[in-house]
């Protein structure tokens, strides 16, 4: 391990010791991180002068395990160059990314942790770009909580990946717009799931699938989605487990009109459209597996306080028990603080 000032930080470094807060002694970030450049400026913020990182001859679990991270940035920048080739009016080659994602696949599949391992990540400035990849890493573990077989996973990936791709045809007015979008402007941002259908369809190795899963990734249990009303089985199990985590993961992150939300705000959100609006049984799983992650986790709460997630309610997995300090905050009941975000 290596000491090294804050300052001479740089993003791909991975943190051999945990960073503690100067004052209240609790732990900012956590041995093992990856560092970006909002971690390194969250650490410069604290006034701490030193860390502890991984040096090249370490051989280390840490970094052994942060492979997900490199592999990460390699689909990110090839597909990042696919969405480029899109705005420009070019076909996907899909062959151009297909090593790339069957690796990350790969890493997803072997390591759990997959929304630890996402919070590490330094997201580039296009929203729709980080939400594309982050659908499709949380809709490639429900394939693997589902049993899916290896192509059944790279299918569910594929439609993550691709799901909103249609969004390169809208108006940038549109989809940056910071307010409440006019009807008119609604009903052009409806169109983007065909819009995604037509950009793929002349796509060499989509399969068909993938297509209508593309194409149905707003409908809705109830027929209340868009764009055709469909509901219930006539909605592919693809499109579905898409609906979830896009749902999750547009709750969790930061959109040019609205501030991301709590991940426990958001999977009460999952919670309560599971009745009539979500699939029931996937969105059951996923509040299920994802809730076993929390345990052990560090929280901000609203007062500003640190705690640590040391239970989650089995039968409730939105709910957790909270500990800070020497005391013990059950959100099972209501409270007058609220978890503002998960910071480990």
């Amino acid at each position: 391990m290596v000491k090294v000032h804050t300052d001479e930080l740089k993003p791909g470094m991975v943190l051999s010791d945990d960073v503690e807060g100067l004052r209240s002694g609790a732990i900012l970030v956590s041995k093992g991180t990856v560092l970006n450049k909002k971690i390194i400026r969250g650490i410069q913020n604290q006034g701490i002068k030193h860390v502890l990182i991984y040096g090249p001859e370490d051989d280390s679990e840490d970094l052994k395990q942060n492979s997900f991270v490199i592999r990460y940035r390699k689909l990110s920048d090839k597909v990042e160059n696919v969405f480029s080739d899109i705005r420009l009016g070019k076909k996907i080659i899909l062959t151009e990314i297909n090593d790339e994602l069957d690796d990350l696949i790969v890493e997803v599949i072997q390591h759990n942790n997959i929304l630890g391992r996402l919070r590490q990540l330094e997201e580039k400035d296009d929203y729709t770009f980080n939400h594309s990849l982050n659908v499709s890493m949380l809709a490639t573990m429900v394939g693997k909580w589902l049993n899916y077989t290896d192509k059944q996973i790279k299918q569910v990936a594929l439609t993550g990946l691709f799901h909103d791709i249609g969004k390169l045809k809208i108006s940038d007015n549109i989809i940056h717009k910071p307010g409440k979008l006019t009807k008119e402007e609604r009903e052009a941002m409806m169109k983007h799931p065909i819009y995604s259908y037509n950009i793929l369809l002349d796509t060499v190795g989509i399969s068909k699938n993938v297509l209508i899963s593309v194409l149905q990734h707003h409908e809705r249990e109830d027929g209340s989605g868009y764009p055709y009303g469909v509901e219930g089985d006539k909605i592919h199990e693809y499109a579905k487990i898409i609906a979830v985590c896009d749902v999750y993961d547009a709750l969790t992150s930061d959109r040019y009109y609205k501030k991301k939300t709590s991940p426990f705000y958001a999977a009460e959100v999952l919670e309560e459209q599971s009745f009539g609006i979500l699939n029931p049984q996937i969105t059951r799983l996923f509040l299920d597996k994802v809730s076993e992650f929390y345990v052990g986790c560090k929280v901000l709460l609203t007062n500003g306080e640190i705690g640590e997630i040391i239970y989650v309610h089995p039968q409730r997995p939105t709910k957790t028990i909270v500990k800070v300090g020497d005391e013990y905050i059950n959100f099972l009941k209501p409270q007058d603080v609220s978890i503002v975000d998960i910071i480990k």
